[in-house]
């Protein structure tokens, strides 16, 4: 056979192999994110999450008596505290993004703190509940009693501290970000990287939307599928804060942490609690 036959051959069955490959792992991965926003499209969890984020500890009676007391208010308190952040470290409480926003709790607490909000989910349904209580502040979110059809109104409410207008949500995948509208002051990133198909490249590229000596808030309680190492890499006995540490540590520098708890109703009778581990970043000053 001819040599360059040979070689044309062999490379036309490298190419092809490369692009099965390539192919079957654009198939897997778009199978997982539907796996994943299929999750938080269902309407029951919408449901949940618009109690966990608006709920009152009032309306459900039999968790109020197990849910511990520091457990309540999560968003107001990670709200604050991310304000208190930004003025121990000289950042500007200007502009301020919510990865992984869900119904925008959290992003109504930041707009007393915060000049600009920006929300975004890659959940239309929890963007679009967001959109609507921005718009009427208040409504009657219906709760599953049991996990089944009988359901109760739970009252949502905006906060009365939130302005409202401060607010813009988002329909956008954190994994791979297309923001066009400039670089914020702060970034925070609650209950959302272990839900990331890609926390890795969100991590190594956040720091393209933040300001020089911005911050990047994390607040996660760590709960992966397959550990930290499957998602962020590494070897041996991995923990997410030092495999965060190894990806950031290039453009971000350390600089405090500390604990909150949240609890999130799941029926009338059981709430998941959590305690986060919330983390602070500084983006380093660019090179010149």
């Amino acid at each position: 056979m001819d040599k360059t036959v040979g070689a044309v051959s062999a490379a036309a069955i490298i190419t092809t192999g490369v692009a099965a490959w390539a192919l079957y792992k654009f198939l897997e991965t778009r199978q997982k994110l539907k796996q994943y926003v299929a999750k938080y499209d269902d309407a029951r969890e919408v449901q949940r999450q618009l109690v966990h984020h608006y709920g009152d500890l009032k309306d459900l009676p039999l968790l109020k008596e197990v849910i511990p007391p520091e457990a309540e208010g999560y968003h107001s308190r990670l709200s604050h505290f991310c304000s208190e952040v930004c003025q121990r470290h000289g950042v500007p409480r200007g502009r301020v993004l919510d990865v992984g926003c869900g119904p925008g709790g959290l992003s109504f607490h930041l707009s007393s703190h915060f000049q600009k909000v920006v929300g975004t989910d890659i959940s239309y349904p929890m963007i679009a509940a967001g959109q609507q209580l921005k718009q009427f502040a208040e409504f009657g979110a219906p709760f599953s009693s049991e996990g089944g059809n009988h359901i109760s109104f739970i009252r949502v409410r905006v906060p009365d501290s939130a302005v409202r207008e401060r607010v813009v949500f988002w329909d956008e995948d954190a994994s791979a970000l297309f923001y066009t509208s400039g670089k914020f002051n702060c970034i925070i990133v609650s209950n959302t990287i272990t839900d990331m198909e890609d926390p890795k490249t969100f991590l190594e590229t956040i720091a393209n939307y933040t300001e020089t000596n911005g911050v990047l808030i994390i607040s996660d309680v760590y709960n992966w599928l397959n550990g930290p190492e499957e998602l962020l890499g590494g070897e041996g006995e991995c923990l997410t804060w030092s495999t965060v540490n190894k990806i950031l540590e290039k453009e971000w520098t350390y600089e405090e942490e500390t604990n909150i708890p949240f609890y999130v109703p799941r029926c009338k009778r059981l709430a998941l609690v959590g305690n986060t581990h919330v983390s602070v970043w500084k983006r380093k000053p660019e090179e010149i």
